[in-house]
């Protein structure tokens, strides 16, 4: 095998040393994770130890930068695991001993699902046909739609899915409310303040409330004060390498899975829950993590809370703004979701009439990189990547790109 070369990359674009990237994750690297990984490098930083006070002090900046970007509650804790994936399992094997239900509207939510039913959980779901949403009323609701059963498990909902009645039912037994903010491979969203309602919704029922934000955070404004857990992987929104898993989660969270434990059920082993908070009010990691991550989550964390999340916001809804105005002109291209707050801002999905596969490479070839569909919408769809990383001018020369190969 030839490691010099990588066949799913184009020429550069025009003014640019390398191809643009817009895949969905992993994605474009942030320029100062560029520059920061040089200097770990150079200066000896992967070769400390991960108990050495140099080390210690990029934990607590990482820490830092994400509760003021974020604005994580200082009473909430940050865990680290190696994955969004492996996320999932910490969380249900953790805080879940029967039920868990959960809010389906994709492949990652699906997994999540998934996830709680090979580990013997009972998981009641909702489910929503890929590329709809859970559309909302004044409530966070939406207005229409049947009943949940008893039960609730395998229940597809109709195109406006759920009722807050539904959600009580769904809710009945469970230890869990499971939801995917941003669902990357559709393009579909649950809008902010539906992901509030339902948190709100499922805590008073005496469910825990746990979000994947994999391709929310940091731009979705979704408040960590308002649910047990959120969720991500640096790959995809804050422009990193692979390899990193971040939670965010709350005392309730943790003294859940410590009742658990306490009453007989394994959650976990040596990476359970309990254990992954103690080391972390200490500003460690339970087992030796991907150093380099970590620092460069500390640079790039800091350098977005400066910047602040509005900010990040505003850029995202403008570039998606600005797609879309010259996407749903062109001919034999789709929105594969439509308009309105169920469609994502920072996954762009897109139908293409006859298949992708062919426009896909031809922007390749223009030193543009966009990504194929996913599961069902694989060799259909492009999905595009609308993170913080990405800017105004990579996208104009996207829609100039897309203008002139379709």
């Amino acid at each position: 095998m030839d490691l010099r070369s990588d066949a799913s990359t184009g020429p550069a674009a025009p003014g640019h040393p390398t191809p643009l990237c817009f895949l969905p994750g992993p994605t474009a690297l942030h320029p100062l994770a560029v520059e920061e990984a040089r200097k770990a490098f150079a200066d000896g930083f992967l070769s400390r130890s991960h108990r050495s006070p140099g080390f210690r002090a990029y934990m607590h900046a990482m820490e830092e930068g994400l509760r003021s970007l974020l604005r994580i509650p200082v009473d909430h804790r940050i865990l680290l695991v190696g994955s969004a994936t492996e996320a999932m399992e910490r969380i249900i094997q953790g805080v879940v001993a029967n039920r868990s239900a959960h809010l389906v509207n994709g492949a990652f939510a699906r997994r999540f699902r998934q996830v709680a039913v090979n580990l013997g959980r009972k998981a009641a779901a909702v489910t929503v046909p890929d590329g709809e949403g859970f559309l909302g009323d004044e409530e966070g609701f939406p207005e229409h739609g049947q009943r949940v059963p008893k039960g609730g498990e395998g229940l597809r909902a109709q195109q406006a899915g759920l009722t807050p009645s539904g959600v009580d039912t769904l809710l009945e037994g469970a230890e869990l409310l499971a939801m995917t903010q941003n669902e990357t491979s559709t393009g579909v969203r649950i809008p902010t303040e539906a992901v509030h309602s339902l948190a709100d919704r499922a805590r008073n029922s005496g469910a825990l409330a746990v979000v994947d934000l994999v391709t929310g955070w940091p731009s979705e404004p979704v408040d960590p004060a308002r649910i047990d857990c959120g969720f991500f992987s640096v790959q995809k929104a804050f422009g990193l390498p692979a390899g990193l898993g971040v939670m965010v989660v709350s005392p309730e969270f943790v003294e859940r899975s410590r009742n658990l434990e306490a009453g007989g059920h394994i959650t976990g082993g040596y990476m359970g829950i309990p254990a992954l908070a103690e080391v972390a009010d200490r500003h460690e990691t339970r087992a030796t993590p991907n150093m380099l991550a970590i620092r460069l989550l500390a640079r790039v964390a800091e350098a977005y809370a400066l910047e602040g999340q509005e900010a990040l916001d505003s850029g995202v809804r403008r570039r998606a703004e600005a797609f879309w105005s010259v996407v749903e002109g062109l001919p034999g291209l789709t929105a594969a979701v439509g308009p309105g707050d169920n469609r994502s801002r920072t996954i762009l999905v897109v139908e293409v009439e006859g298949g992708s596969r062919p426009l896909r490479e031809r922007l390749a070839e223009r030193g543009l990189l966009v990504g194929d569909g996913y599961g069902p919408g694989k060799g259909r769809h492009l999905r595009i990547a609308n993170f913080p990383v990405q800017t105004d001018e990579m996208m104009d020369q996207l829609l100039e790109g897309l203008a002139a190969e379709v």
